[in-house]
């Protein structure tokens, strides 16, 4: 079955597309891929940069050419959202011991959004620092200045993410449960001895302050995640397919798509943000509440996605039967004793010898031919 079967069955594309989002912005979609790969966060981000950053990371990726990594740029959203949470707590009347710990906690994930903005800007072993090789990749058009690359990081810490932000304390009570919980973690590391860690796992346990199931903010950024999603399954198609879907990959552009639908959707979401502008619904609208002409926009954003789902579908299908078909010639190919054709060769020492000498064929065939005319010269009879 192919994940777009898993997807519902009797829906078109639209539907499913639009289903997808609404169980995206009420946290109930379904489980698979949770987050976007670093190549799909990277071309989202674009939604965000100059076109001039945009035009570099096209090249770069068309060219197989590497980014720093952070070990997941979908990490980025949850800190800079607790970032977000943490400022604006603090910007209100707190107790003083909670203002205390929530600045303690705002300084630690500053420095560490900090210290992740660095290793990408510096791009050790990824971006060229010297001076000729910084030319050679400009006249290539795949360098980044630092100052570049810190604007890119920046927009890469607004690409969506699955993965549950953790609440921050808004209250006293709250506060105390969560010390609580960190201490009982940190005692479970410890080594007490078993009548004491008997009467600790005995305690009740506590509530964690973390929601289980993360709901998108709105429909754009849900949109973003799913086209996000649809690119990643691209490219597991065409690595799935192999040669049957070779020539729908060198006729499709997928990353500037992804790129041009980032940035309509990064547009539309930062339009829907500015004061005044009526919130839309939970989930997925055609009515966006900033005017008709903004609706007729998102239709055909919405139609863009629809198409490009419809295509992820169709290479999906063929991939999908070019392994199967792959899988029957390996069970015949089996079933004779020969070799599966799609299993990997691996010569013999035998295999080996043979194409050595194989290789001298012509010496053999020269040195026959003159003995036998030596031969003849001897003993012309025979």
């Amino acid at each position: 079955m192919t994940s777009h079967d898993q997807d519902g069955d009797g829906e078109d594309a639209r539907a499913r597309l639009i289903r997808h989002v609404d169980d995206l912005c009420a946290g109930t979609a379904p489980s698979g891929p949770r987050e976007l790969s670093d190549r799909a966060a990277l071309l989202v981000a674009c939604g965000l940069v100059e076109p001039r950053i945009v035009d570099v990371v096209l090249a770069r990726l068309h060219r197989n050419l590497p980014f720093p990594t952070v070990g997941g740029f979908h990490q980025l959203r949850v800190i800079e959202e607790q970032r977000h949470d943490l400022r604006r707590l603090l910007g209100t009347p707190l107790p003083s011991v909670l203002r205390v710990a929530l600045r303690t906690r705002l300084a630690d994930l500053d420095r560490r959004y900090v210290s992740l903005r660095t290793g990408f800007t510096r791009g050790a072993g990824v971006f060229a620092y010297r001076i000729k090789d910084i030319r050679a990749d400009r006249r290539r058009g795949v360098h980044l200045d630092p100052e570049d690359r810190g604007r890119l990081f920046d927009a890469l810490a607004s690409t969506p993410t699955r993965a549950p932000v953790p609440m921050v304390p808004r209250t006293m009570v709250e506060l105390g449960t969560a010390a609580a919980a960190y201490g009982q973690r940190e005692m479970g590391r410890v080594v007490l001895p078993h009548r004491v860690q008997a009467v600790v796992e005995s305690l009740p346990s506590l509530p964690r302050i973390r929601a289980d199931n993360r709901r998108l903010p709105e429909m754009y950024t849900a949109l973003l995640m799913e086209v996000g999603g649809l690119y990643d399954r691209l490219i597991r198609a065409y690595v799935r397919g192999g040669r049957s879907v070779e020539e729908i990959r060198l006729q499709f552009d997928a990353e500037t798509e992804v790129v041009g639908l980032a940035g309509d959707l990064c547009r539309l979401r930062e339009t829907a943000a500015t004061p005044g502008v009526p919130p839309a619904r939970d989930g997925f609208t055609t009515l966006t509440g900033m005017g008709a002409a903004i609706d007729e926009v998102w239709a055909e954003v919405v139609e863009r996605a629809v198409a490009f789902r419809e295509l992820v579908e169709s290479v999906e299908t063929r991939a999908d039967a070019a392994v199967s078909e792959a899988a029957r010639l390996d069970d015949i190919a089996r079933e004779h004793g020969v070799r599966p054709p799609s299993t990997v060769h691996a010569p013999s020492p035998a295999d080996l010898t043979a194409e050595h000498l194989a290789a001298r064929a012509g010496d053999r065939m020269l040195s026959t031919e003159a003995m036998r005319r030596l031969r003849g010269q001897i003993d012309p009879e025979r």
